[in-house]
């Protein structure tokens, strides 16, 4: 090198290595962008799938052999649709683009965004059992997102965010540039749709599949479905009613007496004042009501689903009969027409949910009301408005001629839970149902429990006042629980656990509407574990039907005894199931009741759960499951061979 500079085949060495650098570069850069442009492909498959171990790691680490294979497969089917999309979305030009994205949007919102909020909720994803629950589902869960809506928006929003953000993140970095690509890509996710809808989803485990591909396995196999007009799709509801004739009936003659079957909805034992209690802060107005009622405290359904408790209650038989005989059974309104007298169904239900007007149509009642006759604007859950229905019961129960039977069913308790603003003594509350709104949703349940209980405060202090008070029965129950959060949800059907299952009883009864002997059997059953099964013979016993001959064919098919002569014995092994030939589950759940023990499972759970309920109320401390070794066999029959 000279003073001046660079000798003249130095300076061009030079000027050949810098050129060599400036061509490395752009090639470098381009390759790792392109590399960069394919790892994005499977983002949104790693955050699915790091989402749902989060969620439910026990679950799919329990997965082997065929199942493990199913889900392996579900996450590459994942992979392919989504990696198609985005691919697709990045291009910079075509019209193309802007439909494919707002496709990726969709899928994000309803496939990842609705199955996290679904999951928070119930513990489980909804998968193609919990579509064809049917048409009444769609818009019961509309309304169940609004009230629920900033939950909802939570799971939401970070999909919405993600879906928006990758086509244009994966533009910059590295676009697709070729049009024959981009509809290869689109071929790609047609087939991968295709492949998560119509595979069938029972090749796997029960909820066997990453969420996004489960959400559209569910869509497809609806779709399929309501296609071949499939009867699973008309038998997940209850239908028209055919009932069997009943002969004509007399009552006993020295049974004169109207019975008034008060019906609410969701409503737990621990949640009112069952018994009288002078300080009672929960159901102050029924409290003061009918201070002389008989509670009975062990009181529990044998489901935690509507549909199934009011046909326990109303036709005596077990869950899991055929829905041929569900169908075919009579009610107990038809037993009181068939003995000549006359009756009423008061309810503030909407009849429109779940098919429960189709499934009552034909009953013989003298007076009726429903939600949509009080209020055409009745919601599908909360229904009309309580104290509007017992304004019209008032003003109505009159006109019946005695002795009469008459079911007053209330409905604003259900989920979101009716509150007023003016009535609210449980603060702060919020229709929130996720993690850290524990205290805020209770007290919006004790709100509407203690709102609805000015209702039958009224009611009952109404009813005393009529000129047939001293010849009425009033008998009280709920149709099931509720859960807050107590294991790990927020309402009902989900689970057999107490707070879903446990339920409030009490008979009023003025003096000498029940004999000595029929008063003496209640008292002595308060502390003793009942089931629901026993309250259709009870209401046939206060109408004075329950030894009726006409009756002898229809009574044998009925397993439960009158809580008036002892009830059921408490050695006696029964059914628990919230999955029937009458109302199919969304999320499977089962087992069996003896007396205090109890064996349950969830379809997301490997194994029983065995507990003594009177030790442990709660259920916080699982026994052996030998210990409920006998209830096993009944337990495992009403899975009806679903594995775990």
């Amino acid at each position: 090198m000279s003073e001046n500079g660079p000798s003249p085949t130095a300076a061009a060495t030079l000027d050949r290595d810098r050129g060599s650098r400036q061509l490395f570069r752009p090639k470098t850069a381009v390759r790792l962008r392109r590399w960069a442009g394919r790892a994005l492909l499977g983002v949104p498959t790693l955050a699915i799938l790091g989402v749902d171990l989060a969620k439910r790691r026990e679950h799919l680490f329990a997965f082997v052999g065929g199942d493990l294979v199913f889900y392996l497969f579900s996450v590459a089917v994942s992979f392919l649709l989504w990696a198609s999309l985005l691919a697709v979305s990045t291009r910079r030009r075509g019209w193309a683009r802007w439909t494919v994205r707002v496709v990726l949007v969709m899928v994000a919102l309803f496939a990842v965004g609705g199955q996290i909020y679904t999951f928070g909720r119930y513990q489980a994803y909804v998968n193609h059992r919990a579509v064809l629950v049917g048409t009444s589902f769609l818009p019961s869960i509309g309304q169940q997102l609004w009230f629920d809506r900033w939950t909802f928006a939570r799971a939401l929003l970070p999909c919405l965010a993600v879906a928006v953000a990758l086509p244009f993140l994966g533009s910059r970095i590295a676009p697709l540039r070729s049009p024959s690509r981009g509809w290869l890509c689109l071929d790609f996710a047609l087939v991968a749709v295709m492949v998560a809808a119509f595979v069938s989803p029972e090749r796997g485990a029960e909820q066997g599949q990453s969420p996004d591909v489960m959400y559209l396995s569910a869509m497809g196999q609806l779709a399929r479905a309501r296609w071949d007009h499939n009867e699973t799709v008309e038998r997940v509801h209850p239908g028209p009613r055919t009932p069997d004739p009943v002969a004509p009936l007399r009552a006993k003659p020295n049974v004169q007496r109207n019975v008034i079957m008060l019906v609410t909805e969701s409503v737990r034992t621990q949640s009112i004042c069952l018994e009288y209690d002078e300080h009672c802060k929960f159901t102050p107005f029924s409290n003061e009501a009918v201070r002389d009622r008989i509670a009975l405290t062990q009181m529990r359904a044998l489901d935690s689903t509507t549909a199934i408790s009011l046909a326990i209650m109303w036709s005596g038989l077990l869950p899991t009969e055929s829905r041929a005989n569900l169908h075919s059974a009579p009610i107990l309104w038809e037993y009181a027409h068939a003995a000549g007298l006359e009756t009423a169904y008061y309810t503030s239900q909407n009849l429109l949910f779940g098919n429960s007007g189709t499934w009552l149509e034909g009953t013989p009642w003298t007076r009726h009301v429903s939600a949509t006759m009080i209020d055409p604007a009745a919601t599908y859950e909360t229904g009309a408005d309580d104290g509007a229905l017992v304004d019209y019961v008032l003003s109505d129960i009159g006109a019946l001629k005695e002795p009469y039977f008459a079911v007053v069913h209330l409905s604003n308790t259900h989920f979101p839970y009716k509150v007023d603003p003016a009535h609210m003594p449980f603060t702060p509350q919020d229709e929130a149902t996720g993690p850290g709104y524990e205290n805020e949703i209770l007290n919006r349940y004790q709100d509407s429990i203690y709102l609805q209980d000015m209702a039958v405060g009224r009611l009952l202090s109404g009813l005393s006042k009529r000129p047939e008070a001293g010849r009425t029965v009033v008998v009280y129950v709920s149709d099931h629980g509720e859960q807050m959060r107590e294991k790990g949800a927020v309402g009902h059907t989900g689970t057999l656990f107490e707070p879903e299952i446990r339920i409030p009883f009490w008979v009023d009864a003025p003096k000498g509407t029940l004999t000595l002997r029929e008063e003496q059997s209640l008292r002595a059953l308060r502390t003793t574990p009942v089931t629901s099964l026993d309250v259709f013979p009870t209401i046939m016993d206060l109408l004075g039907l329950w030894d009726a001959p006409e009756i002898a064919q229809f009574k044998a098919r009925i397993p439960g005894q009158s809580l008036l002569r002892g009830g059921s014995p408490t050695d006696k092994s029964i059914v628990l199931t919230n999955c029937t030939e009458l109302w199919a589950c969304a999320f499977k759940n089962w087992g069996a009741v003896r007396g205090t023990k109890k064996l349950i499972a969830h379809q997301g759970e490997r194994a029983w759960s065995c507990y003594d309920v009177a030790m442990d109320p709660d259920e916080m401390s699982p026994l052996d499951v030998t210990s409920c070794g006998d209830l096993l066999p009944l337990a495992e029959k009403t899975m009806g061979g679903h594995p775990f």
